[in-house]
């Protein structure tokens, strides 16, 4: 991790400490949003849903920081949190309806424009059709395996980061993450149906397995 990544954090926490929430949130977004949209995006696969995970982590930064003991560091506290958020999403989606009580000026206030990605794949360039692929293969992973390969291929975060993050042991992440690999591998290679289109045809992927 950075030191530019740490002063930002210490500058976060001592925000948090001097009761300055509005500008505490600021540096949070200024610092996290784009990388937890790509997290949520990734891991959900449409805008809409990836906007609402964005808003509950920032929900409970807002509520948890103040509590924040410093035990690991704040990059792998958010990434936690965050993770958990994308794993519970569609469970808790599906019970409350997502109805989570927010300051609508606070939130106004802090977060940044996101745009939507496109997401028709009959309109991408080679690149970027290629990456939607891979995306839209991910989805079909199981969970603990779709947010390792996120993680640390996609996001490039260490495997040991990675561990922490989702609370598992260094040799259980490398596991998890050659197992996604190889399931990511064949489902692409196999072809799969993407929005009513058929006979996608094979990506690329390189040859550890790093996604290309």
């Amino acid at each position: 991790m950075s030191e530019s990544i740490i002063s930002v954090d210490q500058e976060i926490i001592r925000f948090y400490k001097n009761g300055d929430r509005e500008m505490a949130l600021k540096s949070f977004v200024n610092e996290y949003q784009t990388r937890l949209y790509s997290l949520t995006y990734q891991m959900l696969g449409n805008h809409d849903d990836a906007m609402d995970a964005l808003q509950e982590i920032l929900i409970q930064v807002n509520r948890s920081l103040t509590s924040f003991e410093g035990k690991s560091s704040l990059y792998t506290w958010v990434y936690r949190l965050s993770s958990n958020v994308c794993l519970n999403f569609r469970k808790k989606k599906s019970r409350t309806n997502h109805q989570l009580q927010w300051d609508e000026n606070l939130l106004q206030t802090v977060m940044l424009p996101v745009e939507r990605p496109n997401e028709d794949p009959d309109t991408m360039c080679e690149t970027k059709y290629k990456q939607f692929l891979v995306q839209q293969g991910i989805l079909k992973l199981p969970e603990t395996q779709r947010m390792l390969l996120i993680l640390h291929d996609i996001e490039g975060l260490s495997i040991p980061d990675s561990a922490g993050i989702l609370s598992i042991t260094v040799n259980v992440a490398k596991s998890r993450l050659h197992r996604g690999r190889v399931a990511l591998r064949k489902i692409i290679s196999t072809g799969f149906e993407v929005k009513g289109m058929e006979g996608i045809g094979v990506c690329s992927v390189g040859p550890t397995g790093q996604l290309i």
